[in-house]
């Protein structure tokens, strides 16, 4: 799968019942290279998809993938952090950019909103300039170990129905 170019990472799945070391992280990865014979790029790449798909805060996800790593493509990727050839992300993005035509009835079809892997901007329509300030919003509030407010919301109003009595 991960040569026809699916996203695909590494994770230790019950490590106490399926490995055999303390480090049951390095043994998938180890396993990835002997047994697939995956090369250097590939455990790179597969790393950088990890860090990508995981549940790590914004700052957590810059830090080690680059500023701009939930830019799809090219753009998104910080060679000096990933050690991921952007050749390597091209095709990647070219073959998800062909499988989204083939879903969304042509390439015309694909919305605006699947132009970006992460999870800070949301699937609605919105200026590049709204979703910066959305993203770094988020990264601030996580930073400062905050709450993470609505957007436009007032935090001292009241829910309806949810009064202090």
């Amino acid at each position: 799968y991960f040569r026809r170019g699916l996203n695909v990472s590494l994770s230790t799945d019950d490590p106490l019942q399926f490995h055999f070391t303390k480090e049951p992280l390095m043994e998938e990865y180890s396993v990835a290279a002997q047994v697939w014979k995956f090369s250097g790029t590939d455990l790179c790449e597969l790393a950088r998809n990890s860090v990508l798909q995981s549940g790590f805060e914004h700052c957590v996800k810059r830090h080690w993938l680059g500023e701009n790593y939930y830019k799809r493509g090219m753009a998104g990727n910080d060679i000096t952090k990933t050690n991921v050839p952007n050749i390597r992300v091209r095709f990647r993005d070219e073959t998800l950019t062909d499988e989204l035509s083939f879903v969304f009835d042509g390439p015309t079809n694909i919305p605006k909103d699947v132009r970006c892997l992460s999870t800070y901007d949301y699937v609605s329509p919105r200026s590049e300039e709204e979703a910066k300030a959305e993203r770094q919003r988020i990264a601030d509030a996580m930073i400062s170990g905050g709450k993470i407010p609505r957007s436009g919301s007032n935090s001292s109003s009241k829910r309806k129905g949810h009064d202090d009595k």
